[in-house]
């Protein structure tokens, strides 16, 4: 029976895609047990995780770098504003979010 040379080639490279990218399956049962415990944890409510404290951490930087500082730079424009941070606070917080840049 001969070898047809696709479908070897297929078998190569969904061998060398599933060491690289391993089931997606058995990632989101691992997040899912993750996400469970955390939710099951004792404390204030929207801080039982170190994923909500950043969170909100993030959001408060995401409403300076969108609300606070044009208003800033806009009346109070001889008062020195740190340079901006956006790219950070954003690919951080895309990041928990699960959209990755």
């Amino acid at each position: 029976m001969p070898l047809n040379p696709l479908s070897f080639i297929s078998d190569i490279f969904g061998k060398i895609a599933d060491k690289v990218a391993p089931d997606k399956g058995k990632i989101l049962e691992a997040q899912s047990r993750i996400n469970e415990q955390e939710a099951g944890a004792g404390g204030i409510p929207f801080l039982r995780s170190w994923r909500g404290g950043v969170g909100w951490i993030l959001c408060l930087l995401l409403a300076w770098e969108v609300i606070g500082r044009p208003i800033m730079a806009c009346y109070f424009p001889d008062v020195p504003i740190p340079p901006s941070q956006i790219e950070y606070v954003g690919r951080i917080l895309f990041g928990m979010m699960g959209l990755g840049i």
